[in-house]
């Protein structure tokens, strides 16, 4: 049984001096500003900065929603970044989708492109089912659409089959891909010049984007991932996609872009300079607002705003369009026996999103393969099926060219709600009038290449705003370039937020106005209210690197030989009792009590530093100064 009383806190690293407090005083930061990486005040040019990296290359790994893909510099030429390329049929893109193939005994196979076509080979085959095929890896820690509540090193995932595999594994084997394609990569541009040396995952600074939503442990699970591929955690580490795209805002004048980036960004960073990035992905769109302060380095100007509607929302409503036009079984009877076809039918989509309309034209033509013609029953099945449905009069059939003719205003129609959703928040921002000096809006992420939202977002951003709209001309890889920025250029390490509330086991005296009855027990012959949860870190609150809190503890019980201090957790911002529903127990430290004269008080000091990827405890028996630690993976925690 844990049995303590707290003395005192403190958020230093020192005991606490002076007069014993009885109230603990929880709050981490009074600052509501979250501190990006500093920026450089130099006025020399960028380009001719050495980089910060001791190693010989900084990499970026995306883990994307719907695609992903990786980037790299050297650190002898880091402003020159190279990123993924990748093909597949008339389709080319610097990313590839977010899919993974793995053999029945779950080894690599195929990523990308590559698993897409070789999946839709076995499933013609019949071959498909002992395969393991994951689609948008990502998706399945977004918590508006998995059922984990809390991620641990046994979570699993199902592939498309339902066959489940650990969680931890499957990254670990997608990572793993990535950093060897990026060995590839960087060893074949050194031969290129001349250079034969062996490239080693020793020799790489590793940076993984994440999505602000996620979970603190699904971060932690891609440390424990990569660190399981043999990439140590002093060379890994995680970065938000919004403060990536913040980075890249800044040194985006070294890429190959225009002369608008440097007059209209570079020359303008003072104090005080506000800046929005919009980042279109697959699954999200988030919209953030920065600003300069006076020490060189970059905060919120406002709370991240994140819109729940991104590419993936657009690829829904087509294929639901395609569902009213040819029916919804003859559509998943297109998907299942004739897998190829319908991948190579819904690149084209991808192709003509990002294409626009002809100039000649006022609508969209689309190709429809020749394996759901069949399945539909030829071209007046087809006519038929198109003049039943909601879209007679609007949508016909070329017999002879097997291609359905779409008016522009109709095809648009299918962006509609997406672009509704993200240009409403978008208002919101540009509206607020704390937010009127912003002179900037830097529009980024694979969804970005689509020129139906594009436009919208242009619309907003209308010459009466007086602001000025920085399409980059890879906006797809934008997060990734800045993420290899940061290896490069940044010394400061982000504060993140708390997914969790973190706090210790106290047992106060009783007091019957704040404590439940059936809380009431007897400690030593006092009333005690027993296990109260005492939190020194919330669910929400701003935590730095090697966040640290002390606490003072009396010892309950000090004629026992030992004492149990526990920590906990809970997903809930202000959990009352550690014995509640939800609250998990992350460990307990064990310590050796001295043996004192009747009525003599024990003393303990407890420090929590919150780690990147554990919590470590210290406690010290203030009598003879023993002490006791351990360290806890969050991820071995049971929910």
């Amino acid at each position: 049984m844990i049995q303590n009383e707290i003395k005192s806190c403190s958020s230093e690293s020192q005991r606490p001096q002076g007069e014993i407090q009885s109230d603990t005083n929880m709050e981490v930061d009074d600052d509501d500003d979250i501190i990006l990486p500093e920026m450089s005040d130099s006025e020399d040019d960028d380009s001719k900065l050495e980089s910060r990296s001791k190693r010989t290359i900084v990499a970026a790994l995306d883990l994307g929603t719907t695609y992903s893909g990786y980037a790299f510099s050297f650190t002898e030429d880091w402003p020159k970044v190279y990123t993924s390329f990748y093909r597949a049929e008339e389709f080319v893109a610097q990313k590839a989708p977010t899919v993974l193939l793995l053999h029945p005994n779950q080894s690599f196979y195929k990523f990308g492109f590559e698993a897409e076509r070789e999946y839709a080979i076995l499933s013609e085959d019949n071959k498909h089912q002992d395969y393991y095929f994951f689609n948008r890896l990502k998706s399945y820690f977004d918590p508006e659409l998995s059922e984990t509540v809390h991620v641990t090193n046994k979570s699993v995932i199902a592939d498309e089959n339902g066959k489940k595999c650990n969680a931890m594994e499957i990254f670990s084997i997608f990572i793993k891909h990535l950093a060897d394609s990026v060995i590839e990569d960087a060893e074949k541009k050194l031969k290129q010049d001349g250079d034969i040396r062996d490239i080693r995952l020793s020799d790489i600074d590793f940076f993984i984007t994440v999505p602000s939503y996620w979970d603190d442990t699904v971060r932690m699970l891609m440390i424990e991932a990569a660190k399981s591929i043999g990439i140590p955690k002093d060379q890994v580490k995680i970065v938000l996609e919004s403060e990536a795209a913040s980075i890249y805002c800044q040194y985006m004048h070294l890429d190959d872009f225009n002369e608008q980036a440097k007059e209209s960004y570079r020359d303008k960073i003072i104090p005080g300079y506000k800046y929005m990035v919009i980042d279109l992905g697959g699954g999200t769109a988030d919209l953030t607002v920065h600003e300069r302060t006076t020490d060189n380095s970059m905060k919120y100007a406002v709370d991240p705003v994140v819109v729940r509607w991104g590419g993936a929302k657009v690829d829904a409503a087509y294929w639901q369009f395609c569902c009213d036009l040819f029916g919804k079984e003859n559509m998943k009877q297109f998907k299942e026996n004739h897998r190829e076809d319908y991948l190579i039918f819904f690149r084209a989509f991808e192709v003509q999103k990002r294409a626009g309309p002809l100039a000649a034209s006022e609508n969209v033509y689309i190709r429809i393969p020749l394996a759901l013609v069949e399945i539909i029953g030829g071209n007046e099945k087809i006519a038929a099926a198109i003049s039943s449905s909601k879209y007679n009069g609007i949508v016909s059939f070329e017999k002879v060219s097997y291609k359905c003719k779409i008016p522009n205003t109709e095809y648009e129609k299918l962006f509609e709600e997406t672009c509704e959703n993200i240009t409403t928040q978008l208002k919101k921002l540009l509206d607020d009038q704390d937010l009127n000096a912003i002179q900037v809006v830097l529009l980024v992420g694979g969804f970005a290449d689509c020129y139906i939202i594009k436009n919208k977002i242009i619309q907003e951003i209308d010459t009466q705003r007086k602001k000025i709209l920085i399409i980059p001309k890879e906006p797809s890889s934008a997060i990734l370039k800045g993420a290899v920025y940061i290896g490069h250029t940044s010394k400061a390490v982000t504060l993140r937020i708390s997914s969790y509330t973190f706090g210790i086991q106290n047992w106060p005296t009783f007091d019957s106005e704040k404590h439940p009855a059936d809380r009431k027990t007897k400690v030593a012959d006092q009333e005690r209210c027993r296990e109260v949860f005492v939190k020194f870190l919330s669910k929400g609150d701003k935590i730095s690197p090697k966040h640290r809190k002390t606490f003072i503890l009396e010892v309950l019980k000090p004629d026992e030989d030992k004492l149990e201090c526990g920590i906990f957790m809970s997903s809930e911002k202000d959990p009352k009792f550690t014995d509640e529903k939800g609250v998990l127990k992350i460990g307990s430290v064990i310590i050796d009590l001295p043996k004192v004269d009747k009525g003599t008080a024990i003393e303990i000091e407890e420090e929590i530093n919150i780690l990147e990827t554990e919590v470590r405890v210290t406690v010290t028996e203030l009598q003879k100064f023993g002490e006791f630690q351990e360290v806890f993976d969050i991820l071995s925690v049971e929910p």
